[in-house]
């Protein structure tokens, strides 16, 4: 996490001190290659987790449906701040965000973001394919790879961010009250969650909210519900408890990626940073900046350190009730 956030503001700095260079305007296409890139790495970790592939047929459901509750718990509770906090813009202006442009601009902003969607889905499904395939070395699977990808990633945007003309406008536009927004992610993902646990056949109301607390955390949450429920409920449920925790997690910040357009544009610019939940800070950001716009990264970053704190904490308490 410090690692990841050292990074990103490093490229904040850099791109402040070279905010003149003519080349960083051509940063935002280098952006979004490299997500292109990083969502194809992505998915060749998915596709060679035998763990994930092996249980994708009854382990995945369960894990897809707390997934789903806690993104849409997300999204309902960002726009319900949206609209009573932040009626004059995120900001305090009536704009608050990007400026949307006429209608024509809007019209071909929602065609190539529906373009970009498909490419995503693309990258990720033939890393999946290629992953299970076994088509690339271990090397490039294990993680480590992907993760310079996303310092490569990560220093750019920052970079894109520092060089932002409206930088200083906006670091003096953050106000307390957006405090609310991971609060509202906590509350909303934890009680969509419970109303849907009634409906997960094989995992009791605690379990569930102990993998929704995870809020894309997916390596802490796992590993911390397979730790506490083998000692409680033996080694094949923490097992399974801990793949569905695994999963879901893997799809709520999958889902943050995929569809972060479409969840801006039906619930306003505050959901997509709600459904990132503790990804918000790093590896969603790219998308979330490009999406939402530049001006949202340190709410989002903001947002991330906010649940990524939470989520030992909570993942403990509902994994030993």
């Amino acid at each position: 996490m410090f690692k990841v956030l050292a990074i990103t503001f490093s490229g904040i700095a850099l791109g402040y001190l070279l905010r003149r260079m003519a080349w960083l305007g051509h940063l935002g296409r280098s952006i979004t290659y490299t997500i292109w890139l990083l969502l194809l790495f992505f998915g060749l970790q998915v596709g060679a987790n035998e763990q994930v592939v092996n249980n994708l047929g009854t382990l995945g459901v369960k894990a897809l449906e707390i997934s789903v509750a806690g993104v849409l718990g997300s999204c309902v509770v960002a726009w319900i701040l949206l609209k009573c906090f932040f009626r004059n813009g995120v900001f305090g202006t009536t704009s608050g965000t990007r400026d949307e442009g006429n209608g024509a601009e809007v019209e071909k902003r929602g065609v190539m973001d529906t373009l970009m969607g498909f490419i995503v889905v693309a990258f990720f499904a033939v890393g999946c394919v290629a992953g299970w395939l076994g088509l690339f070395p271990a090397s490039l699977t294990d993680g480590d790879f992907s993760m310079y990808v996303l310092y490569a990633l990560m220093i750019q945007v920052g970079m894109s961010i520092g060089s932002d003309k409206k930088l200083k406008e906006i670091l003096c536009s953050l106000r307390p009250k957006l405090l609310l927004l991971p609060l509202g992610t906590i509350v909303g993902t934890l009680i969509f969650v419970a109303a849907a646990s009634p409906f997960i056949g094989g995992i009791i109301l605690p379990d569930s909210l102990a993998v929704g607390a995870g809020f894309g955390y997916y390596s802490l949450s796992s590993v911390l519900i397979t730790q506490i429920k083998e000692t409680t409920a033996g080694a094949s449920f923490a097992a399974q408890l801990g793949t569905v925790a695994l999963m879901a997690n893997i799809m709520r910040e999958v889902i943050t990626l995929l569809f972060a357009p479409a969840i801006c544009r039906v619930f306003g610019k505050l959901a997509p940073i709600s459904t990132g939940g503790a990804t918000s800070m790093d590896s969603t950001l790219p998308v979330i900046t490009s999406v939402c716009g530049k001006e949202m990264v340190f709410i989002s970053i903001f947002h991330g350190v906010l649940v990524d704190f939470s989520v030992p904490f909570l993942v403990t308490f509902f994994a030993s009730l």
